[in-house]
């Protein structure tokens, strides 16, 4: 009897719980930098999270996904003008009806030298 209600409890956090990843993908730069020169500032990372309310087929977002959120954050954090080569993955938690979605992206920041000219220019001022 034992055995039938771990097997049991086994078997139904298998159905209840699960995790599964829904999507991954690559960019190049988050603007146009064709024909600019730019210098990297170095490697940046950040994740955010977001819930729907999910019955059947049918998900109803508790809260905007946070891409622009993302970004903003990397490019303040290292004081850059844009992204290049940009790696990012969705992971996805059921728990019942909720379902909370985590969004990843890597990359590496950079600043544009016609904007690092300017800035040494108004110094020497």
């Amino acid at each position: 009897m034992k055995t039938f209600q771990i097997l049991s409890l086994f078997f139904l956090s298998l159905i209840l719980f699960h995790c599964a990843t829904s999507s991954a993908g690559i960019a190049t730069s988050n603007i146009p930098v064709a024909d600019r020169k730019y210098n990297v500032i170095g490697p940046v990372e950040g994740h955010k999270l977001w819930s729907t309310f999910d019955i059947a087929i049918v998900g109803i977002p508790l809260s905007e996904p946070p891409i622009d959120k993302v970004v903003t954050t990397m490019l303040t954090e290292k004081e850059a003008d844009a992204l290049i080569n940009i790696r990012y993955w969705t992971d996805k938690y059921i728990f019942l009806f909720l379902t909370v979605n985590r969004l990843h992206i890597n990359a590496e920041a950079i600043k544009f030298e016609d904007q690092l000219n300017g800035q040494n220019a108004k110094k020497r001022k």
